[in-house]
């Protein structure tokens, strides 16, 4: 027998800024937004550390607020934050370096029945 699931916990017609907010209002540890190339089966390149700091900095006005920022196995950045300011400053990027982007969030140690709110 397979396990019945209450979809409705798991819904929400917000968009991810506005539930990132809502977690900011909420107690947890972190917050991961994953940064990967627009393209498909592509990798962001591994570029200097000091260029990818610049860049965060010009970009994100709460960048002191980032605990974290390195390169994961699949070629995505992952960048670890506590503060939903600037997660939501990191969601809103469509260009990193140059180079095409799409920023999702890892909703890991996020409980989602929070999130869901009318």
């Amino acid at each position: 027998m397979g396990i019945v699931v209450n979809n409705i916990y798991f819904k929400s017609n917000k968009n991810v800024n506005e539930l990132v907010i809502r977690a900011g209002q909420k107690e947890f540890d972190e917050i991961n937004v994953i940064i990967s190339n627009a393209g498909k089966n592509k990798k962001i390149p591994h570029l200097n550390p000091f260029l990818v700091q610049a860049f965060v900095k010009q970009v994100v006005n709460r960048h002191e607020n980032i605990d974290n920022l390195k390169y994961t196995r699949q070629g995505k950045i992952l960048i670890t934050t506590k503060d939903p300011i600037c997660a939501v400053q990191l969601l809103s990027l469509n260009k990193f370096m140059e180079i095409d982007v799409t920023a999702n969030i890892i909703w890991e140690n996020i409980c989602s029945r929070f999130l869901i709110y009318r």
